[in-house]
């Protein structure tokens, strides 16, 4: 996973500490040397864009494709559609 990818799922808030991903983290083995061992963990800001392997159980490429996000960390910021909130019209006249 790119770290272009990752930083702009985090801004738009579709990363964050409730989010499960799949992700290489240093543990303890046996006799108390540091592993690096695959397992699921909640998203922490510590964990690098490398290490992480899925979203959600979805590759992190296919997850930023259901939010039309590109797998460079670029998105398109479309028009909202459809009429205007009269709060908003208001001050135009």
């Amino acid at each position: 996973m790119k770290q272009e990818l990752l930083d702009t799922l985090v801004e738009r808030e579709l990363v964050n500490h409730n989010t499960i991903v799949y992700a290489q983290i240093k543990a303890e083995g046996l006799g108390g040397k540091p592993v690096f061992v695959k397992k699921d963990v909640y998203y922490n800001s510590d964990i690098p864009a490398d290490a992480i392997y899925d979203i959600e159980g979805m590759d992190p490429i296919r997850f930023a494709k259901a939010y039309d996000i590109k797998p460079d960390g670029s998105y398109k910021e479309y028009k909202k559609r459809g009429r205007k909130p009269t709060h908003v019209t208001r001050i135009f006249e």
